[in-house]
């Protein structure tokens, strides 16, 4: 039997605990929640700790609580922490669903920065996570229309965490036959949270009203 562990937040996170739980060979033995869990998602504690009570919940929300060599696969779903080499090194498979396109929206607010740079396609990257930011090989990815003259950020974040669902019950049972394929670091673009005040009016939710077209 394979342990996994499932590091993340919200609906995108539970839904890959469900699958995982079903998945012959596999016990899910360890979630880490993104601390603290935000309030606008499920609570991937609580649900967790309803539908799964044997699976272990480590409240901090740290990766460094979980012990290196004990999950044989760790899967980090829209968790906001950088996975060191300590984790990394001792895993046989660690991947992460990243909400946007790879490589060309590595980092921080990928929804944010395609709507922000006008972009008519956005989407979400299941990926092996090497020492780089979002930088390992990509295993399967979705992409989908935005469009920026019409949509907020919380739509494309709600449309990427629906097609990441999709994503997710096609990739996961197949993990062990995909063959991954290098990312082309000519077209790399990382986004810091340093960045995030060139962000003008997609640095939140909803733009003001302002902004918004002429009906």
């Amino acid at each position: 039997m394979r342990r996994v562990a499932v590091l993340g937040k919200g609906t995108l996170a539970v839904h890959a605990c469900e699958i995982l739980a079903e998945l012959p060979g596999i016990v899910l033995d360890t979630v880490i929640p993104t601390t603290p869990e935000p309030g606008w998602d499920i609570s991937l504690t609580d649900t967790v700790t309803t539908r799964w009570p044997d699976v272990r919940v480590l409240g901090s929300g740290d990766w460094r609580d979980l012990e290196p060599g004990r999950c044989d696969l760790v899967l980090s779903v829209l968790y906001d922490k950088i996975i060191g080499p300590e984790l990394i090194d001792a895993t046989p498979q660690i991947i992460n669903c990243h909400p946007g396109r790879l490589p060309q929206y590595r980092g921080v607010r990928p929804v944010n920065w395609a709507l922000r740079n006008g972009d008519d396609l956005a989407g979400i990257t299941l990926h092996v996570i090497d020492d780089g930011v979002d930088s390992g090989p990509i295993l399967a990815e979705a992409l989908f229309s935005i469009w920026p003259e019409v949509d907020e950020v919380r739509d494309v974040w709600w449309r990427a965490i629906a097609h990441g669902r999709q994503l997710l019950t096609d990739a996961l049972p197949l993990l062990d036959q995909i063959v991954p394929r290098p990312q082309d670091p000519a077209l790399a673009v990382t986004h810091y949270s340093r960045d995030n005040h060139q962000l003008g009016d997609r640095a939140d939710w909803t733009r003001a009203q302002s902004t918004f077209p002429a009906a």
